[in-house]
C-alpha cells in the first residue's frame, strides 16, 4: 500500500521539479543555438546566434546621446543635404574625395547621436557562408546614409563575428576590431582575444580581416599581411566615443588610381585623428555608398560580399 503524501508537499515538489526542468532548458540553450541555417553549399549547419551578453542587453544597450558632446554637427530635426553631406539630429556624415601622388581616395567623417546609428548588415539580412550581394543593394535595403563593405566574413569558416551586440562565431584567426555600446574602440591580436570577456564588456560589434592600422593615435609601420603593396582598400577609424571614419581606396586603375599600401593607408588614417584604424577587405570588394548612389570607382565594378558598415538615420 502506497503512503498518502500530503497536498502541500506535493505541490512544493511539482514546483521544485518545474523549476529543474526550465533551469536545464535554460542552461541547454546556452549552449546550443534552437535555429539554424544552411550554407549555400549544404554541407554544414550554421547557428543564427550564438549567444548575446546578457550584461550588454541589460546594460550596455542603454547607450550614450552624443548629441551635446557635438552639439553643432546635429540639427534640431530638419535634414540639411547635398551632393557630398547629410546632416540631421541624429547623424553627420561629410564626404570629400582626395586625389594626390597618384591616388584618389574619399574619406567620410562621421558623426552619430547613439552608437546603433551605426550599424552592420547580412546580405539577404541572413547570416552564413557563401551569401552575398552589392553593397548597394545593402546600403539602399538598410536605409543607408552612407555604407561601407565590411570584412568579408562569410569567404571563410573561421574569424570572428559579432555584429549589432549578438555573437554568430568564435574563432579569432587575424587582428580583431572591437566596437563597444559605449563608443569606443580596441584592437586584438588573434592570440589576445576573448569573446566571452569582451561581450562582457560590451562588445557591440567584431571584424576579423586586418591589418590592425593605427594604435593609440599613432600609425603602424609593419603589419603581418601577405597583401601589403599598393591596393584598393578600405578602412574604419575611430575618433572619440561618436566620431567615426570611413575611408576608401580607388586601386589597380592607371591614369585614375594606383592604390595605397598598407603603410600609406596606416599614415592616412593617423592624419584625419584616428585613434585607432582597422582595415577591412580591400581589392575589388571596396566600395563606398553614399546616400543611393556608389561614391568611389570600385575596380571591375565592384563585387559581392557577405556584409557592410552603415550610419542610419533611425532612431
Amino acid at each position: 500500500m502506497k503512503k498518502k503524501r500530503h497536498p502541500a508537499l506535493m505541490i512544493i515538489l511539482d514546483i521544485l521539479a518545474a523549476a529543474v526542468i526550465v533551469g536545464g532548458i535554460a542552461a541547454y540553450r546556452l549552449l546550443i543555438p534552437e535555429t539554424y541555417v544552411a550554407n549555400a553549399s549544404g554541407t554544414e549547419a550554421i547557428p543564427t546566434a550564438v549567444t548575446t551578453s546578457e550584461k550588454a542587453v541589460a546594460e550596455n544597450t542603454v547607450t550614450t546621446d552624443w548629441s551635446e558632446a557635438f552639439a553643432d554637427k546635429f540639427t534640431d530635426g530638419e535634414v540639411i543635404e547635398t551632393d557630398t553631406s547629410y546632416m540631421s539630429k541624429n547623424v553627420n556624415v561629410s564626404m570629400t574625395m582626395v586625389q594626390e601622388n597618384g591616388v584618389t581616395y574619399y574619406v567620410q567623417d562621421i558623426y552619430v547621436r547613439s552608437i546603433e546609428n551605426l550599424q552592420t548588415a547580412f546580405a539577404e539580412d541572413t547570416y552564413g557562408k557563401a551569401v552575398t550581394d552589392w553593397v548597394q543593394d545593402m546600403a539602399i535595403e538598410n536605409d543607408a546614409v552612407a555604407a561601407i563593405n565590411g570584412d568579408y566574413y562569410g569567404v571563410e569558416s573561421g574569424g570572428v563575428v559579432i555584429r549589432n551586440g549578438v555573437l554568430y562565431r568564435d574563432d579569432a584567426n587575424a587582428d580583431v576590431l572591437v566596437l563597444y555600446y559605449d563608443g569606443t574602440m580596441k584592437a586584438f591580436a588573434a592570440g589576445d582575444f576573448d569573446a566571452d570577456l569582451e561581450m562582457e564588456s560590451g562588445a557591440y560589434q567584431a571584424w576579423n580581416f586586418g591589418p590592425v592600422l593605427v594604435e593609440e593615435g599613432t600609425a603602424l609601420t609593419s603589419f603581418s599581411s601577405r597583401i601589403s603593396g599598393a591596393n584598393p582598400r578600405t578602412a574604419i577609424g575611430y575618433v572619440e566615443p561618436g566620431h567615426y571614419v570611413f575611408v576608401t581606396v580607388d586601386g589597380r586603375q592607371a591614369g585614375y588610381s594606383s592604390g595605397m599600401t598598407l603603410k600609406q593607408l596606416a599614415t592616412t588614417m593617423e592624419s584625419l585623428g584616428c585613434q585607432v584604424a582597422y582595415n577591412l577587405d580591400g581589392g575589388q570588394t571596396s566600395t563606398m555608398t553614399f546616400g543611393d548612389e556608389i561614391a568611389n570607382q570600385p575596380y571591375k565594378g565592384g563585387r559581392l560580399t557577405s556584409d557592410i558598415i552603415f550610419i542610419t538615420d533611425g532612431e
